[in-house]
Parts: structure tokens; sequence; C-alpha cells
């Protein structure tokens, strides 16, 4: 410490000599106004039911200056300040708002960083947040279908104003190599390097719909008082002013290879060997309650060792958690070995011990976990036409959430793509035990066993084929928690099922056979027809699933098309559908025993100046209640006019959309929605438009149809901005809505300076 303050003291008179007139000042005025007016009511059956108007406005002025500390050798700043009023005045239905607030904007940051000298200093505090609207939206008729960029129509109802102010300082102190050949190097060669990061974030608004009141505090000081040994205490300080019980301080000292930006370094001890270490202690504790903050110890010791021809790393990990009501302590010691003992044949080897203790104070319930595991894959022949791969692994688990031996043995035979042969062959056979006792004390003693082969073949340079096969035997009793790292394929539902069994009894068969074709032609036309059957036989009984998909794409360049089928047949879990997101929701998830979901879209580009697509989905579902239908289509066409043949820029722009929509149910009343939108886009100039859009909506079983009108103006310059929106609609006498009438309007106005 001592050293420093001499090292502050020298910097100072270094500083003090040096010519602190400001040089390259540049300043500048910026200034901003916006308004937003605009009124939206509706009325059902000739009553009022929506009556909302509002007049929003904005005014902020900003003076911005900047300049170099002594000719940029001491370092530079940046200032500003300046002032914001922001009112609102509406109502909805009857509700009237009529709020005005003011802020003061400033900034302020200077740099200070001598030429020379190994000091870095910036310091800083701003609050340069502008005030927002808030919107609601009050329903009703407008709202934006498909993939339209409409937004949405909604009312201005508050102000999102308050402080949200940023300070803080950051100091660095010597080079980053920690040596100093300067001037002063006799002073500063063997200071440590250090690092002072002060952060400070002060929101307060209280007038909004979400009020905010709180203070976040962040402390670093960080120390290189050796070559890669940093030393950490940080600090994280929140304060909410609104529910002191949100109250909270966390504080963590870390030493090791961890540098300032919170990265990881690494040291090398030889030319082949690296180690990183580092230990972190951390405490977090809240205000309220008065209870004991939790106290965590981390340790991470990481080495890896590279030579030619072989590989070991070691990232060992150690964690004790000890809060209010437990105590949990974790190791984990996991080495990895690679080593080639010839050039075909590669040893991998995998071994992690683990132990987890966990206590409990209130019921003095102590429980223990400890796993140790060892894996050995050996890669043999792998340059022939056939290669061997042989592995085995073993798993030894004890503790009072389920303890036991697992041990399994995998062979692999098959070809070598490097050869390129005419039949891609692949064959897999593994042997595995499970036995000990599960977590509610019950015996496992079970034996499983895996056949897998697959061969794949091109029969013409464009067709591909291949038939995989899979079978499963299991006998005995089997509890999956008996093992961590390996783990049983018997205790896996079927194929789309979602579903998997905690323990089983007894036997277990199952056989899943997938074939595909394939085929493409000069990369624009591809079709793949898969097929896969899953058998399942356990002690609950026997199902099977199957499953027949089919996939179609053609990709030119102005014209692609996808088609997509797949049809399940058996008991399988099915997840929402084909809902587009407008009309109707998507079908909700559920169980069912045949679906067949086909999804078409195509899109054609004749020209740059027209866009056309077509959706077409279909989903078929039998439930346990009946048969449901779902249907989508989706049309869209979109003209744009360019000037001068096409080179110049879009003059107007004519667009149509249908979408057709309907959901038959056993669950429900059948539902249906047909929507037919057109709009026109008129742009007199590269910054003006004009826009239209007219829609028509028929829906059941409301038995309504709906028209909306939307107009649009717009000018968009560099510096000032204009909109107007007007949206007229009507809603007919349907069987369970009234009638409704609505109209909106809206202006909105920006300019900036």
């Amino acid at each position: 410490m001592i050293l420093w303050l001499r090292v502050i003291l020298l910097i100072l008179v270094c500083v003090g000599f040096a010519p602190l007139t400001t040089h390259a000042v540049r300043g500048e005025l910026d200034g901003s106004l916006e308004w937003r007016y605009g009124a939206h009511s509706a009325k059902e059956r000739g009553e009022k039911v929506l009556d909302a108007s509002w007049f929003a406005q904005q005014y902020s002025l900003l003076y911005r200056t900047a300049g170099d500390l002594a000719r940029g050798r001491a370092g530079n700043y940046n200032l500003a300040l300046g002032y914001e009023w922001t009112a609102l005045d509406g109502s909805i239905n009857g509700e009237s708002t009529d709020v005005s607030l003011d802020k003061i904007l400033y900034q302020g940051d200077i740099l200070i960083a001598p030429g020379g000298l190994p000091l870095h200093l910036h310091l800083y505090s701003h609050d340069l947040h502008r005030s927002t609207f808030s919107t609601a939206s009050p329903g009703g008729l407008f709202e934006s279908l498909g993939s339209e960029g409409l937004g949405a129509q909604n009312a201005v109802v508050g102000i999102h104003n308050g402080q949200q102010n940023t300070t803080g300082l950051t100091l660095m102190l010597g080079s980053a190599s920690g040596d100093y050949e300067g001037m002063y190097r006799d002073v500063l060669a063997h200071a440590p390097r250090l690092l002072i990061d002060y952060r400070q974030h002060y929101v307060r608004d209280l007038k909004g719909f979400t009020p905010q009141h709180y203070r976040d505090r962040n402390l670093a000081f960080v120390s290189l008082n050796k070559k890669d040994n940093w030393f950490h205490y940080r600090v994280f300080d929140h304060k909410d002013f609104i529910n002191p019980n949100n109250d909270f301080i966390e504080k963590a000292y870390i030493i090791g290879t961890i540098d300032h930006t919170l990265q990881r370094r690494w040291v090398r001890l030889t030319n082949w060997i690296e180690f990183s270490v580092d230990g972190t202690y951390s405490t977090s504790s809240m205000s309220a309650g008065g209870r004991e903050p939790d106290r965590r110890y981390d340790l991470n010791a990481f080495t890896v060792a590279r030579r030619k021809g072989w590989e070991v790393a070691n990232f060992t990990t150690f964690r004790r958690d000890s809060t209010a009501t437990s105590l949990q302590r974790d190791l984990t010691v996991p080495i990895y070995v690679s080593k080639n003992l010839d050039p075909e044949t590669t040893l991998r080897t995998r071994f992690i011990g683990a132990r987890e203790d966990r206590l409990l104070f209130a019921s003095d319930e102590e429980s223990t976990r400890e796993v140790v595991f060892l894996s050995n894959r050996i890669e043999a022949l792998q340059r022939q036409p056939w290669s061997l791969t042989g592995q085995f692994d073993a798993e030894r688990k004890t503790g009072d959430r389920g303890e036991g031996v697992a041990l399994r043995a995998l062979a692999e035979l098959f070809t070598n793509r490097a050869h390129r042969p005419q039949y891609d062959i692949f064959s897999a056979y593994s042997l595995a035990y499970f036995g000990g006792e599960g977590v509610s004390g019950d015996g496992v003693d079970f034996w499983e066993q895996t056949l897998t082969g697959r061969i794949e073949t091109d029969l013409a340079p464009n067709y591909r084929t291949g038939l995989t096969q899979e079978f499963l035997y299991g006998t005995g009793n089997l509890d999956r928690n008996v093992a961590e790292y390996i783990l049983p394929r018997s205790d896996l539902g079927l194929l789309l099922s979602g579903e998997g069994v905690q323990r089983r009894d007894g036997t277990v068969l199952r056989s899943t056979s997938t074939w595909f074709g394939e085929y493409r032609s000069s990369r624009r036309l591809t079709s793949r027809l898969e097929l896969v059957y899953d058998f399942l036989s356990d002690e609950s009984g026997e199902d099977g699933v199957t499953m027949l998909s089919h996939r179609l794409r053609y990709d030119q360049r102005r014209f692609l098309a996808t088609l997509q089928n797949r049809l399940v047949m058996g008991s399988h879990r099915v997840t929402g559908g084909v809902g587009s997101g407008s009309a109707l929701a998507a079908s909700s998830p559920g169980e069912a025993k045949r679906t067949l979901e086909t999804r078409l879209h195509m899109a054609y580009f004749p020209v740059r100046s027209v866009e056309t697509s077509l959706r077409i989905d279909h989903d078929w579902r039998t439930l346990n209640a009946g048969d449901s239908h779902q249907y989508l289509v989706e049309q869209r066409l979109r003209y744009n006019y360019f000037q001068r043949g096409g080179m110049g820029r879009k003059l107007y722009a004519l667009g149509e959309e249908f979408i057709w929509e309907r959901l038959d149910s056993p669950l429900a009343d059948t539902r249906m929605a047909r929507t037919l939108t057109l709009s026109g886009e008129f742009f007199p100039s590269i910054r003006t438009l004009l826009g239209l859009r007219l829609r028509y909506r028929y829906l059941e079983p409301e038995d309504t149809t709906i028209y909306t009108t939307y107009l649009t103006a717009g000018i968009n310059w560099e510096k000032l901005q204009i909109a107007l929106d007007y949206s007229y609609g009507t809603r007919d006498e349907g069987a369970i809505v009234p009638e409704r009438k609505e109209h909106r309007w809206e202006m909105r106005a920006r300019k900036t300076f």
C-alpha cells in the first residue's frame, strides 16, 4: 500500500506539471419533440362501450461537449446536460389521466490516462434515459393476423419516467505484464497491478404501472500480486426501497488464475504441461429474516498435459454450500486420457470420481452419494476397410438415493467411409448388468442386451436406401437410480410417447426397425421416404407404433416447394397443431391413436416485382373421444412496381392475402374462420407513404362478419417523422356476439435537431 501511495503521488506531480488546458473541444446541441394525439371508440347495439382519447407530448434539449486533456496526453472527457418535459392528457371510459413530468438529463465521462504511466482512471455518471409512453390494448376488431407487420392498435395510458442513474469509476494501476520499463521503472517495476471497479445503478420510477425504486451496487477490487495470480474482492448489493424483503448482498473472494475480466488463464509449467487453479469464498445474505448468510466455497484445479501421441486432462472441482437450512459438499475428480498406441489404434480412458454429502438441519437428515466411474474405449483398424471399436464401462454407486454396480461391454464393427465402400455397414452389440438396491430399498438385478445393425447403399448416383434394426432384451428387476453414468435403455417408452418408467420387474423386449429411401437430383429435387416400426413388450403388455413419413423439396431459382407428410399409428402423444396464430388457435396436446399430418408450402417469384405463396396444412387425429380435423390454407400475392423498368425505387405495392381455417373437434363445436385482406402502398417519394388495407372476416360458430378499413400516411425524413393512422370496423349481429362499430385514429409526429 505504501508503494502505491508513492506511485499515485508521483503521477499527480507529473500531471500537475503538464498543461491542463483542453484541446479539440467539440460541442453540439441536440433536441427533440414528440406528439401522439388520438382517440379510440366503439359502440355495441348503439351503446358506447369504449371511449378513449389521449394527447401525449414530449420535449427535450441536450447539450454535449467533448475534448482532450493536456492535448490528449492526459486523457479526454465527454459531458452532457439537458432537460426533458413529458405530459399526457387522456381518458378511458371516463377515467381521466392528466400528468406532466420533467427530468434533468446529464452525462459526465472523464478518462485520465497519462501517456507513459501505468494509470487508467475512468470516472462516469449519467442519466440519459428518456421517458417513454406506456400503452395498453382495449381489445376490439383491430388486430394483426398472419405474417403482416401491423403494430398493435394500442392507446397511450401512462408515462414511464424516473431516475435511472449510473455512477461509477474504474481505476487500473500497473502494466499488463507486471513489469514497467518507463522513466520511473525503479519505482513501478515491481508494483502489483491493481483494478478497482465501482458501479452503482439507481432506479426510481414510482408513477408507472409497475413502480420501481431500487439501487444496485457493484464493487470489484482485483490485484495481480504475482504473475498470473489474481486476487478479487467483489461485492454486489441490491436494495429495494419498495419491498425491503428483497434486499440482499453478495460478497466473493477469488484467488487464482482468474483475471480481472473473469476469464480463466492457463499457466505453462513446461512446453507440454499447463494448469489453472482458483478458489472462491462467497456469501449471500437477505436483509429480511435476520438469518445467517449463505456461504459457499469453490475450488477448481485444472491440468492439461500434451505430448506427441498422448494427452491427459484433469478438471477437479469442489463445492461446499452452507445455508440456514442445509449443508452440501460436492467433489468431482474427472480424468481423461487419450493415447495413440499405433497409427491405427487409439485408447481413450475416462475416470470420474464424485462424492456428495447433504445435511438438512431441521430433520437432522443426512444423505450421501459416491460414484466411481471408469470407461476404456479402444478404436482399432482406423485405416482399414473395416474398423473395430471396443468399450468397457464400470460404475460403482453408493448412497441413500440408490446404490449398486453397473457394467457395460460394447463392441462395434463398421466400414470405413474413407475407403468409399459400396455398402455402408454398421453393427454393434452391448451387454450390460445392473445390480444393487433402488431408492425404495427394493433389490435390483437386471441384464440388458442390445443388438444394432445398419446398412446403407447407393442404388444409383441419385438413389440411396438404408435399413436399421435395433433389438433390446432385458430381464430382471431394474431401478434407473442404481447408476448415473451407465444408463439403461430398458426404461424408455415407445416412439413419440414421451414417457419412461422408473422401475421394471420382469422381461422387456423392444424392436425398432427403420427403412429409408432417398432421391436427390441435381441439388434441386430431394425426396425422402422413411418407415419406422417400434414394438415394445414388457410386464404391462405389448404395444407398437408405426410411423411413415415423407419429405419432398424442390428448390429452383424462382420456385420453391416443400411437402411433408407423416402418418403415425399406435398410441402416442401429440402437441399443438397447425394453428397459424391468426383466427384459430392450435389444438391442445393429448393422447392420440392415429395421426396424419400434411404440410405443403409453395413460393413463386416469376419476376422481381411479383411474390406469391401458398400454404396448406391438415391434421387428422384419432382421439379417445373421436376424430379431430384441423385445416389451414394461406394464400398470399404481392406486386411491387419499380421505376425505370424495375431498376429504380419502389413506386407502389399491391397485396392480397386469404386465410381459411377450420377445426373439427369431438370436444367442442366446430370453429371456422375465413379472412380476405387487400392492401396497397403508394410511395410518392422515397420518404413518403400512403397506405390502404381492407379486410373481410367471417367467424363460426359466432356467425358474424367483420369488415375493417385501415388508412395510413407517413413522412420519414432524417429529422422529421409524421404518421397518421385511421381505422374503422364493423361487426354484424351474430349468434353469440353483438353488433359492434369501432373506429380509431392517431397522429404521431417526431422532430429532432
